[in-house]
């Protein structure tokens, strides 16, 4: 009962700073970002040649530190700041109900069922993808199924994990082995190695080649 009457009580976030967040507020006004460098200036034409060239280097100065003064200033994303709301507060609107039998993340993890939409197992996945990078880097089907989320993402076929189904995957050994071997293809795909099974990380041999390609790619 306690967990129907916390469901009903929520409210969803509409704004940041309804998303009870500790970074400053940027619900500042917008108007100085929306106006163009140089808006706010009263600026007279000048008297003489002499004067213009000196008023047009005066204004040029002023119009230069204006729009240092005036460029819009990075902002947090709305979407970004709800998500880790949710988070925080165990995702109130979840749905929680399911019978085992529907735990798909889990029984993906068991082999049992491929992924959808692509059909792939993940014995596949974790036998033959790995140092594959193009196709670890190409596929964006497989990542939410090999890393499962609490909220809903990019591959909508992709199922959300609960609470219950989480606790059961702690407890089946075959699917904790097989996400430790996912975890060490993704760690090699960005060019580290797992170290130990206290998670300790270090630089791969091909950490380099790795890097660059990833900082070239992705920026």
């Amino acid at each position: 009962m306690g967990n129907l009457v916390g469901s009903l009580r929520y409210r969803e976030p509409s704004t940041v700073e309804e998303c009870d967040s500790t970074w400053e507020t940027d619900s500042e006004s917008e108007e100085l970002q929306e106006q163009q460098p140089g808006d706010h200036l009263n600026i007279t034409e000048p008297s003489n040649e002499a004067d213009s060239k000196e008023g047009d280097q005066e204004n040029a100065n002023i119009q230069n530190n204006d729009t240092r003064e005036s460029a819009p200033k990075l902002k947090r994303s709305f979407y970004a700041a709800k998500d880790l709301y949710k988070y925080r507060h165990s995702y109130p609107n979840s749905k929680e109900h399911r019978q085992p039998s529907e735990y798909r993340n889990l029984r993906f993890y068991l082999n049992t069922i491929p992924l959808v939409p692509d059909g792939i197992y993940i014995e596949e996945i974790l036998t033959k993808w790995k140092g594959d990078y193009e196709q670890l880097e190409h596929n964006h089907t497989y990542i939410q199924w090999l890393f499962p989320l609490r909220e809903q993402g990019l591959n909508f076929y992709a199922q959300e994990l609960t609470q219950d189904e989480i606790k059961e995957f702690q407890g089946t050994r075959e699917a904790k082995r097989r996400f430790l071997v996912a975890y060490t293809v993704m760690l090699d795909f960005f060019g580290i190695k797992l170290l130990d099974k206290n998670g300790t990380v270090a630089r791969a041999a091909n950490w380099q080649d790795r890097f660059q390609h990833l900082n070239e790619c992705h920026t």
